[in-house]
């Protein structure tokens, strides 16, 4: 037996979801990567499917419903949460706290164990039960208490994510992952989200120019990161190639 400590949210749940358990919340800012995380995280050669909660959402969007196909007939398509459960894969249940109380009780069935869990097919009369190897993922920007008890008790694992997860921030150009690090870690209102940097490093991409894509993507905070990336970029070019071009670098 080993004794270690856990000392990040992500590393709590890597090593809840390594070993087995799977009905996890993840909880915490937006933009730090918990729905990217579900989706593609220990899935074990396992299918993943999002379901986003909403206020106005229903059973059909779990379940499944009727709908007409070329041939004018009406056939039950099942929704992401009964294809989860027949593949053995993953449910993603996206800002799980919106969710109506018209459906919460059908919810609670689809996340409830697979000994508790079953669903008759409308039109072939099939019990329907999750395969070996389903689990869930829920996320939500909010607290746990928002929940309902009966949600939350289904929930096993519980973890707050308060920074982005590595791997998305080394998705991000080099000149930008301690810049993105540092204001998705703020709680003030010049917080941005990864998303944002992401969006920005393409547009910047795109159009190469550092100020107006600082300004549609960043608005907040352009000028700051137009004087950080102006200096990063010019320390990188003096390094290797003449000083006197260094000055040229302020159209990145």
């Amino acid at each position: 037996m080993t004794t270690s400590t856990l000392t990040t949210g992500w590393e709590t749940a890597n090593f809840a979801m390594a070993n087995g358990l799977d009905r996890v919340l993840l909880y915490g800012k937006p933009g730090t990567g918990k729905t990217y995380f579900g989706l593609n995280y220990h899935l074990n050669d396992k299918k993943s499917y999002r379901l986003i909660c909403t206020d106005e959402m229903t059973d059909g969007d779990m379940i499944g419903k009727y709908k007409q196909n070329d041939n004018g007939i009406w056939r039950f398509e099942e929704g992401v949460a009964i294809k989860a459960w027949r593949t053995g894969g993953r449910l993603v249940v996206d800002e799980i706290n919106r969710v109506n109380g018209d459906i919460e009780a059908r919810l609670m069935a689809i996340i409830d164990t697979v000994a508790s869990s079953s669903f008759e097919h409308p039109e072939t009369g099939e019990i329907i039960r999750p395969a070996q190897g389903f689990s869930v993922v829920a996320t939500m920007n909010g607290e746990p208490e928002d929940l309902s008890p009966a949600v939350l008790d289904r929930l096993v694992v519980r973890v707050e994510i308060e920074q982005p997860h590595p791997d998305a921030i080394q998705a991000l150009p080099a000149e930008l992952r301690d810049i993105a690090l540092e204001y998705a870690m703020r709680d003030d209102a010049d917080r941005y989200s990864l998303r944002s940097f992401f969006a920005f490093a393409e547009l910047l991409k795109n159009s190469g120019n550092l100020q107006a894509s600082a300004q549609v993507c960043l608005p907040r905070i352009a000028k700051s990161i137009v004087g950080a990336l102006t200096i990063t970029q010019s320390e990188t070019v003096t390094n290797v190639v003449r000083p006197e071009a260094a000055q040229n670098v302020s159209q990145f």
